[in-house]
């Protein structure tokens, strides 16, 4: 069960997230069998939203696939007060998931039994082929969009219709009673034993206390808290550990062709790190980091547009021989125990992949999950995801993560919306008091101000 804000179908990507992370063993390898995605729609939401075809998309990509999901749409005919033929261009809401060559089962709600066995073929589909099916249930909204909304206003008939149409458990026992399955006097102590279940725990409510750190800390026990003030800590290693990584990240397989330019300017460019341990760039000291965490037997998942080798041709985390394309990830082959490295270029796609990788992150507190934007600004993309979860997960939804975003940005002559992540935009939606500095980013204020 994942925090589920109004922005319904934005979550889509994070239970994704959540599922991978749960499949995903120490060494990488991947289970599809021990967790399963279940994403619940509405008809007009799945038509529309295009998260819900970006979340699709990546149902199918390897480093982002959860080996199927099953996709369930509530089909009310309608969305909040906007008919089919307004919302959609086809008699379906489930026409996009054909793109992505989904099996898709439409069944009538009224017919309990019929339900079921589609949610078993859908299960049984998934469970054989590890693709995402989608099940469409055709049924209808008996009351208003809420507890205080008049459907009757703009839809006169159609609630007139669902007025004189019998529940889906007064049609289901008519027909239990009729097979003679049931008496009419065992139906009625059916009811009336749910109904005392749910009057039971709808009194229960009043006293009910939740327990803050029982939300909060799950798989995150130990970790620190929003409220903890910020510390700053010894992150160094040993002169022997920057020397392993570099040597690996100039040691490729034999027969193994480089670009002229790799060989002759990076591997030159790093052998003279080593020799003189001086002209660290950004992108080596980036890949120090990473190594060295993954010889601490941390797990490291790196995903965004074109984010193996970087935009600005600066990481080159994977390389390709020139002859036959196979590749080669130097920071896989640091040690026989290290921890996993995954460096995943993702669909382009701002709003899901930062979504799931979110999800991933929320789930695995021992691993460093970052996502990277082609330019800081693609974040504008997934600002959904940004407000409703990342910026305020923990104090909103009890929930701590600790996702990493890369917003690289530069004044390069690439046009002004290259130029800036609106870093600006971050503080604002992370800062509790807009009028008091915390102590310990005061204390450098006061440094800075002093020098």
């Amino acid at each position: 069960m994942a925090a589920n804000p109004s922005h319904l179908e934005a979550v889509n990507p994070l239970v994704c997230g959540k599922t991978r992370a749960k499949q995903t063993n120490k060494d990488g390898t991947i289970d599809y069998n021990k967790a399963l995605s279940v994403l619940i729609h509405g008809d007009a939401a799945f038509a529309g939203q295009g998260i819900v075809s970006e979340t699709i998309e990546l149902g199918g990509l390897g480093d982002f696939t959860t080996g199927g999901t099953i996709h369930i749409i509530v089909n009310n005919q309608i969305g909040f007060t906007t008919v089919p033929k307004y919302a959609r261009t086809s008699p379906y809401p489930s026409e996009i998931a054909k793109a992505a060559g989904c099996p898709i089962f439409h069944v009538n709600g009224d017919h309990p039994e019929l339900v079921a066995a589609v949610f078993k073929l859908a299960v049984d589909f998934r469970q054989k082929f590890y693709r995402d099916a989608v099940i469409d249930i055709y049924c209808y909204r008996r009351h208003g969009h809420n507890e205080f909304d008049q459907p009757r206003y703009t839809q006169p008939k159609m609630y007139q219709k669902i007025d004189d149409h019998p529940t889906v458990a007064t049609i289901y026992q008519r027909k239990l009673v009729k097979d003679g399955i049931i008496t009419e006097e065992e139906a009625k102590q059916v009811s009336a034993e749910v109904l005392k279940v749910l009057q039971t725990g709808f009194a229960a409510r009043a006293e009910y206390r939740s327990v803050t750190s029982d939300w909060l800390e799950c798989h995150w026990k130990g970790f620190v808290g929003l409220k903890e003030e910020g510390k700053i800590y010894n992150t160094g290693v040993e002169k022997d550990v920057v020397r392993k990584i570099l040597k690996a990240l100039i040691t490729i397989p034999e027969n193994f062709e480089l670009h002229p330019n790799l060989a002759k300017f990076r591997f030159t460019a790093i052998q003279q790190m080593i020799d003189t341990e001086k002209g660290f760039t950004w992108a080596i000291g980036e890949a120090l980091a990473l190594g060295s965490l993954l010889l601490e037997q941390k797990e490291v998942r790196l995903s965004g547009q074109d984010c193996e080798r970087g935009t600005f041709s600066q990481r080159h985390a994977v390389y390709y021989c020139q002859k036959t394309e196979k590749t080669y990830e130097p920071l896989e082959h640091l040690s026989a125990d290290q921890g996993h490295f995954n460096v995943i270029n993702s669909s382009l796609s701002e709003n899901a992949v930062l979504g799931f990788e979110l999800g991933y992150a929320l789930e695995n507190p021992n691993a460093l999950v970052l996502w990277e934007a082609q330019f800081g600004d693609f974040a504008n993309g997934a600002q959904v995801i940004i407000d409703q979860f990342l910026s305020s997960g923990e104090q909103k939804w009890l929930r701590m993560a600790g996702l990493t975003m890369l917003l690289p940005h530069g004044f390069e002559g690439q046009g002004p919306e290259h130029s800036s992540a609106r870093l600006e935009r971050f503080l604002q939606l992370c800062d509790d008091d807009p009028v008091t500095v915390p102590p310990f980013l005061s204390s450098l204020f006061l440094t800075k101000s002093l020098i």
